[in-house]
């Protein structure tokens, strides 16, 4: 049976998914009906668990020009009652007629309508800012030189390392294989971002120079000799191989809110497919981004 779906119901998807912490979020999910044992699709479903009991919240949407029905209302409540849902939410885009509004609060039914706000609303996540832009970054490392101290008898010296090498804090306990810190270093935030100021899509080559390379707590991160087995401090790493940048991706961005949470939205082009970016602010000022490509 094939999963239904549209741009709104999507957008609240996303929205959800990136409020809705410890739980799980799932666009188009199919619950069983308590009476028939029938499938039946809910567009979208948060599945949690509160005091060790499993909760589910299922959402519906509608996506039309005039406010939705009272009869609407009362068709979802009427599905939902043979479904293992423990609470209701309905979502339109144009909101609620008052009579669709007053029967869904005398069932217990939470509605949500999602509000566009103008350039002049302080709820804008981004401020005035029209328009995001990303872009994709992927390194393969291809030669890593670590270079350790002298110790001892055994001069400072360059080590060509291999990716399975173990990389040791002082104690002499293991940390990581080079290969994995060597990759945490690539995707983290700085090197990103040092990476889009000063790099773009005609860059084939990098070299990085890793000068501090010490542990959580500070302590230098250091390699293991075999022959005689000793530990020696690391200095510096050297990292070069090809990079691939692509063209920055341009989201033109709409604002809006649903319930108290403060929304971005935009549709553009990512890894070369249609892609929807979401930007989420809930009511303790938490940020979220994330963005969704089309199959």
């Amino acid at each position: 049976m094939p999963k239904r779906t549209n741009d709104f119901q999507k957008l609240v998807f996303l929205v959800k998914k990136l409020v809705a912490e410890n739980s799980i979020v799932t666009e188009s999910k199919f619950l069983i009906d308590l009476q028939t044992g029938a499938q039946r699709e809910v567009d979208i479903c948060i599945e949690s668990s509160i005091g060790g009991h499993n909760i589910t919240i299922s959402i519906e949407c509608i996506k039309h020009k005039r406010k939705a029905s009272v009869t609407w209302v009362e068709t979802m409540k009427a599905k939902h009652e043979r479904l293992p849902t423990n609470a209701l939410v309905l979502v339109s885009e144009a909101g609620f007629s008052k009579e669709a509004q007053k029967v869904a609060q005398k069932y217990g039914i939470e509605t949500l309508r999602f509000d566009e706000v103008d350039e002049n609303s302080v709820d804008r996540l981004f401020g005035k800012t029209e328009a995001l832009f990303f872009r994709t970054f992927r390194f393969t490392p291809l030669k890593v030189i670590a270079r350790v101290e002298e110790i001892g008898e055994l001069p400072a010296e360059d080590v060509d390392t291999l990716p399975d090498n173990i990389i040791f804090k002082s104690d002499g306990s293991q940390l990581s294989a080079i290969k994995n810190y060597i990759e945490s270093i690539l995707h983290s935030g700085k090197f990103i971002e040092s990476i889009g100021q000063q790099g773009d899509e005609s860059h084939k080559n990098f070299e990085l120079l890793i000068e501090k390379t010490i542990d959580e707590v500070g302590n230098p991160l250091c390699l293991r000799k075999e022959n005689p087995l000793i530990i020696r401090k690391i200095a510096y790493i050297k990292v070069s191989g090809t990079c691939e940048i692509s063209p920055p991706s341009k989201f033109p961005i709409k604002y809006g809110k649903l319930g108290s949470v403060q929304v971005a939205w935009g549709t553009g082009q990512f890894l070369e497919k249609d892609a929807l970016l979401v930007a989420t602010q809930d009511d303790t000022g938490g940020r979220k981004l994330t963005i969704s490509t089309k199959a």
